[in-house]
């Protein structure tokens, strides 16, 4: 019988914890947003979108949260980061690695797109229409390039930055690491994907294969700092591409 690889990784040890700590972090990032929101714009009026508040302040609730969790667990931190450090340059080359195939997989998707569009006009349109979609998060971009360079760069950070780190840590290192223990491959993955992509809203379509990726890479590297770095990447392009494209 093969041996589980997630086995051994310090995570929760049921699903009712993990539920309650995803429905924990999404509702604590709402109100924090919300309470950040009213004192910025009532209080001092600087007329800041909630979007972008809710950009920065879900990816630290992630990360805080994930955090104590871990440290609960009993991960050495001290020991991880010096990993982390010894294995940085690696890690790197295999996020650009996976970057670039990402980056394949999205040409050939509009190739096909547009193959289809000179054989039937409505799956083109379709396709068009979904990939045209503006997601919250690229709307606060679009709102803040026309205000503020400084805001930008700093909703860019948000999202390029402080996202994937509290992502990755809440969705592939505590909520599919918890799923993998005790489910196979495809059903962990498969149900973490659902999970991240619902936690998107509109964006839940777009996002799902994204999920599938990560989750993919994470179970066959067992890096996250290249989820997080490929993460950034993706969301780099991802917002990007939207603004100026």
């Amino acid at each position: 019988m093969e041996t589980n690889p997630f086995s051994g990784i310090k995570t929760y040890d049921s699903y009712r914890q993990l539920f309650e700590l995803f429905l924990f972090a999404i509702a604590l990032s709402v109100v924090l947003s919300a309470g950040a929101a009213l004192f910025l714009n009532k209080l001092l009026g600087l007329g800041i979108k909630f979007e972008e508040i809710y950009i920065l302040t879900q990816g630290l609730v992630a990360f805080v949260i994930c955090l104590g969790v871990l440290k609960e667990r009993g991960v050495d931190f001290q020991e991880t980061w010096r990993d982390w450090n010894r294995n940085a340059l690696n890690d790197i080359l295999t996020a650009l690695k996976y970057y670039g195939v990402y980056l394949l997989i999205i040409a050939a998707l509009i190739s096909l797109a547009y193959l289809l569009g000179h054989m039937f006009t409505a799956p083109q349109e379709a396709v068009l229409k979904h990939l045209e979609t503006q997601t919250a998060r690229d709307t606060a971009v679009r709102g803040v390039m026309g205000v503020s360079r400084l805001r930008f760069l700093f909703l860019l950070l948000s999202i390029c930055v402080v996202t994937p780190l509290g992502e990755e840590l809440l969705y592939r290192r505590l909520i599919y690491a918890t799923l993998r223990k005790r489910l196979g491959f495809f059903k962990a993955l498969f149900a973490s994907s659902v999970i991240f992509s619902a936690a998107h809203l509109s964006a839940s379509l777009a996002v799902f294969p994204v999920s599938l990726l990560f989750g993919y890479i994470y179970e066959k590297k067992r890096r996250l700092p290249v989820n997080i770095m490929l993460h950034g990447l993706i969301n780099l392009f991802a917002t990007t591409a939207h603004i100026f494209l």
